[in-house]
């Protein structure tokens, strides 16, 4: 009988998409294996399971298969995995699991995890999706959750966060400080990183832009949270002064619809690209090679100052300077002057004096632009990643001596 102690990762996305959008968890649970036994647990995805996490865990999927591209089934999907999460927990406690983690700020996700599972529990805490989704109407149920998900956070034994402002919110509403893990997001730096000249040139030919333009490139999923409206706006307004500036909007979600429609009611069809989703990982970064500006934007909600966007660290891995909203886990890595610019999010008048001084300096944005790829090795290191989410998860697990 294997007698080793074991861990658990809970993601609804699966070990495959989950391994895109963190990229440290191959070399996470290969270091875990070596002191315990992994056991992953999800929904399935068409995106390969990395090899390392197929050598080194046990996977469990759920009878469902999701498509985070498509708004609808990713909702439906995640209501299935909310209500799959009980039997979940009950299976890691009949498999004598030791602790779980959870990363990822699905509502009512830790709640579930304590009654089913048990108190060793580990969550992440970043994203509110209550904030984006419960407007309106349903504001109140999105305040609810909320509470229900603070009053079992208080009681977790560990936390990571992406950004140190957001363990300073959680402590000023009564969660344990020494709890509290910050780890930046990691960064694949083999997979984002500057292209040579030759060919960051062609991925701008092929979106058919001239040498003498000036890009600005965004990406990531179009939440309402994005802003991209907002910014739509404001190149309107400055469109007739920069005719060379231009947008170039890399992925998909649910506003896209309106976003191109506000595209063609402000007439900027021959300035802004909107891409959809790419096929590949290596033809995002080729987008955003293909760009002079990288745009980091949220509205500013209260939990967009929870952490790094995927935008923030892809741009800085690609040496791209930053034009960025000035929100809490943003401006602990993007330094005015020094890696990028920063603007006020509800000020559209800041937006564009960044812009149209990044849009004419290419000077300026070459020496932002090399001080961002150097602060993405410093910050965004999967190594550094790695042994902070490891160390803390081994001791969660009763197992801090345990050697390979």
């Amino acid at each position: 009988m294997n007698s080793r102690p074991r861990i658990a990762f809970w993601f609804r996305y699966g070990p495959g998409d989950h391994s895109e959008l963190f990229h440290a968890l191959p070399p996470i649970i290969t270091a875990l294996a070596a002191h315990c036994e992994v056991h992953y647990f999800g929904l399935k995805t068409a995106t390969p399971i990395p090899e390392s996490i197929r050598r080194h865990a046990v996977i469990h999927t759920l009878p469902w298969t999701v498509d985070r591209t498509r708004q609808r089934d990713k909702f439906i999907k995640t209501a299935l995995w909310i209500l799959a999460l009980p039997l979940v927990g009950l299976r890691c406690r009949r498999l004598g699991v030791r602790a779980v983690y959870l990363d990822e700020t699905i509502p009512l996700s830790a709640p579930l995890a304590r009654l089913f599972f048990g108190p060793q529990v580990a969550l992440t805490v970043a994203d509110f999706f209550t904030d984006i989704y419960c407007t309106g109407a349903l504001a109140p149920l999105g305040r609810a959750l909320r509470a229900l998900d603070l009053r079992a956070w208080r009681r977790l034994p560990l936390i990571f966060t992406r950004a140190q402002t957001t363990r300073a919110w959680l402590a000023a509403r009564g969660l344990d400080p020494a709890r509290i893990h910050p780890v930046y997001d990691p960064c694949n730096l083999a997979l984002y990183h500057p292209l040579p000249p030759a060919e960051r040139a062609a991925a701008r030919a092929a979106f058919g832009y001239a040498p003498e333009q000036v890009v600005l490139v965004h990406h990531g999923i179009l939440h309402p949270n994005k802003g991209n409206d907002f910014i739509l706006r404001a190149l309107a307004d400055l469109h007739p002064r920069y005719p060379q500036l231009r947008f170039l909007l890399v992925g998909d979600g649910p506003e896209m619809p309106r976003l191109r429609r506000l595209v063609a009611s402000l007439r900027l069809d021959a300035v802004c690209t909107l891409t959809g989703w790419l096929p590949s990982l290596p033809e995002v970064n080729r987008a955003l090679n293909a760009g002079d500006i990288g745009l980091v934007m949220r509205t500013g909600g209260e939990a967009d100052h929870f952490h790094m966007t995927g935008a923030l660290v892809h741009n800085m891995a690609c040496g791209l300077p930053l034009l960025a909203a000035r929100l809490g886990g943003v401006a602990e890595v993007v330094r005015e002057n020094h890696n990028g610019l920063l603007f006020n999010p509800a000020d559209p008048n800041a937006f564009k004096a960044g812009l149209e001084q990044l849009a004419g300096n290419p000077a300026l944005r070459a020496r932002l632009g090399a001080a961002a790829h150097e602060d993405a090795h410093r910050h965004f290191d999967m190594q550094t990643v790695t042994r902070q989410t490891v160390a803390p998860l081994l001791r969660l697990a009763g197992i801090e001596e345990a050697t390979p």
